[in-house]
């Protein structure tokens, strides 16, 4: 019986991702630094930002040094740069796996730029919260 090409690639995919965490020490503590980054991008406005929810129904999203606050919303859009994050980590964690036995070099470069996505999506967050407190 054959096998789907879809479920094929699947299981090319799950096996090169096992690979690549084997191999590579870098891909390994570049997935756990990104992961801490994306909880501490998580956590920080839930601790901060949503006990002020009940006091303003509004808070701001972006600062711009020339005007000030310009963008407003409401206290649920604060978690899309978690979300934007952690699409980053999937999307560059797909890229990476199916990339690793083929191009190496690809792969290693995706995963040094994740944490470096986190990092910059974290001190996003931290201006935020800044801002609202």
């Amino acid at each position: 019986m054959a096998v789907h090409p879809y479920k094929k690639n699947l299981q090319e995919v799950g096996k090169s991702f096992r690979q690549m965490f084997h191999k590579s020490a870098l891909v390994r503590w570049t997935t756990a630094t990104s992961i801490l980054f994306l909880i501490a991008t998580t956590l920080l406005p839930v601790w901060r930002i949503l006990p002020l929810a009940a006091e303003t129904p509004f808070i701001a999203l972006h600062y711009n040094i020339y005007l000030g606050v310009d963008r407003f919303g409401p206290v649920h859009r604060i978690f899309f740069l978690p979300a934007l994050g952690a699409f980053f980590l999937l999307v560059n964690l797909l890229i990476q796996a199916r990339s690793f036995r083929t191009q190496k070099t690809l792969a290693l470069f995706f995963a040094a730029a994740t944490p470096c996505v986190q990092f910059i999506l974290l001190v996003a967050m931290v201006l935020i919260v800044l801002t609202n407190v």
